[in-house]
């Protein structure tokens, strides 16, 4: 059954648009992106899943990488400014949601977030 999502559409784009663009940008060498992105509805709130086989983030880094110019990589090895997950975070805050991953080094990463079914957006 269809879902309507209230949001704001740019800013739910360039969420997507940061997690799927680190999905393929952070893979080893020679190895193909796969990347799903899952739905659920649940009762107050829509939950995605955006899920790679890249090259994975250790625990210790999974609140760090959320920060605004914090990367966890040398710029020779993959461009970016750090930007993108934490611009992800606040959409999501905004949204009276959350983000989240689950991940292990060298297995790929699971990026979970929630946007509330009534969220309270500025104007």
């Amino acid at each position: 059954m269809p879902q309507t999502i209230i949001a704001h559409e740019s800013y739910l784009y360039q969420v997507f648009q940061n997690l799927i663009k680190n999905a393929i940008k952070f893979q080893d060498d020679g190895n193909i992106p796969e990347i799903q992105i899952m739905y659920k509805n649940a009762r107050s709130y829509h939950q995605f899943e955006v899920i790679d086989n890249g090259i994975g983030i250790a625990e210790e880094y999974f609140e760090r990488i959320f920060l605004i110019f914090s990367r966890l990589n040398k710029r020779e090895m993959y461009e970016g400014s750090g930007i993108g997950l934490a611009l992800c975070k606040k959409v999501i805050e905004l949204h009276n949601g959350k983000i989240w991953l689950e991940s292990e080094k060298g297995e790929g990463t699971t990026f979970f977030f929630t946007i509330a079914k009534k969220p309270r957006l500025p104007s």
